[in-house]
This record gives structure tokens, sequence and C-alpha cells, in this order.
């Protein structure tokens, strides 16, 4: 397949039908309709066809598409087919919380190890990952280039944890602490924003008494 520059927006969109076409080859189903998607991910249809005629001819209007080849394509457009491993740095309650919860239904990502700072949680075993101290991940990691670090810290430690995992090699870094963390040209660094998504659903939720 040849390589496309997709939009932050439209990978958001193309991930949304993944996973609901993953949820639909659990439940039996081989083929399914634009709308099919539209229903399960909130998605118009219109947009849903539009995204996916972008990228190659993978049904036809009226027909349907096979749950396997799309999901394929779509895992290939979006590069996840083989998905690169993932460590939880921060141990607390949220970091327990993903690593107990883990990555089912995500397409084959999984956590491959945890770290903490606390002399008291190395380790631990939490969901058969066990907690190794912060000051290994370096050692610990085999390719931290390739690596996706979740960051899960108490509250003002963020940069410190950020700057250990960029010496350490890491590009790529989800942050659940909110403080803005400082990084140089090459890596990538995204929020769990909740305010925004907070404010975005309050937003929402005023449109809808307004226009009731």
């Amino acid at each position: 397949m040849v390589a496309h520059k997709v939009s932050e927006k439209t990978i958001r969109r193309l991930s949304h039908y993944a996973m609901c076409l993953r949820r639909a080859r659990r439940d039996g189903l081989a083929v399914i309709t634009s709308g099919f998607l539209s229903h399960r991910c909130g998605i118009s249809s219109a947009a849903v066809r539009k995204d996916l005629a972008a990228y190659g001819d993978f049904g036809k209007q009226g027909s349907g598409y096979d749950v396997e080849v799309l999901l394929r394509n779509i895992e290939e457009i979006l590069g996840t087919c083989a998905p690169p491993p993932v460590i939880v740095v921060g141990v607390g309650n949220i970091g327990r919380a993903l690593l107990a919860s883990g990555l089912d239904g995500t397409g084959g990502y999984r956590y491959t190890a945890a770290f903490d700072s606390d002399p008291a949680m190395e380790g631990v075993g939490i969901s058969g990952i066990t907690v190794m101290p912060a000051r290994e991940i370096a050692s610990a990691c085999s390719d931290l280039n390739d690596t996706i670090a979740i960051v899960a810290v108490s509250p003002g430690r963020g940069q410190e944890a950020v700057d250990s995992l960029i010496r350490a090699g890491c590009r790529s870094i989800l942050s659940f602490n909110l403080e803005p963390l400082e990084i140089p040209p090459g890596v990538s660094l995204r929020y769990i924003e909740v305010s925004t998504e907070l404010d975005v659903l309050t937003h929402s939720m005023k449109n809808r008494v307004e226009n009731a």
C-alpha cells in the first residue's frame, strides 16, 4: 500500500473505525456497512465513505465492507500492524489502573514493563508486570526509540520522568501529567487532557439545552 500523509483528525477517525471493526469481528460479523461504522463510531456515513474512499477500494456502496480486509487496510494506514511495546512510568493510582485494565481490544498494543521511583514499589506485581526501579529504565528496555512510554507520575515529577526517558532514548511519550513539559526536537509528546474533554462535553450539553 502506498504511504499517505494523514491528518490527525483522520487518524482519530480511522482509529475509531479499527476499534469498531475489532468489536464486529469479535461479534462474528464478516461484512459491515458504512452506516454500521457511522452508528458505532458516532461519525456521519458520508464522512466514513469519504475516509475509506481516500485510501482505496475497500468495498462497494450497497454491498458493504469485508471486516477482515478493511481492518487490515486501516491498520496498514495507521502503521499498527505490529504495534510498538508500551511501558508505564509511575505506578500510583493511574499507573496501577492502566496496568490492571490492560490493552485488550487495541489491536495488539501491550504493556511490557512498569517503573516507579518509590523503593516500596520495587518488585510489586500488577497484572503480570513486575514494577522495576525508575533508574533502570535504560537498562531494562532494549530499544526505547521504538517504545511508547506512558508517564503517570506524581504532580511536579513529570519533567523529571520525561527527561529520564529522553536520555534513555525514548521518542514517543504519552503524559497523564498535565503540567507543561519541555521536550527537544524529534520527540513526540501527547497529553491526556481530561479538562479539555470535559469542556467539549460541557459545550455539547449546553448546545443540547439551547436547541431543545
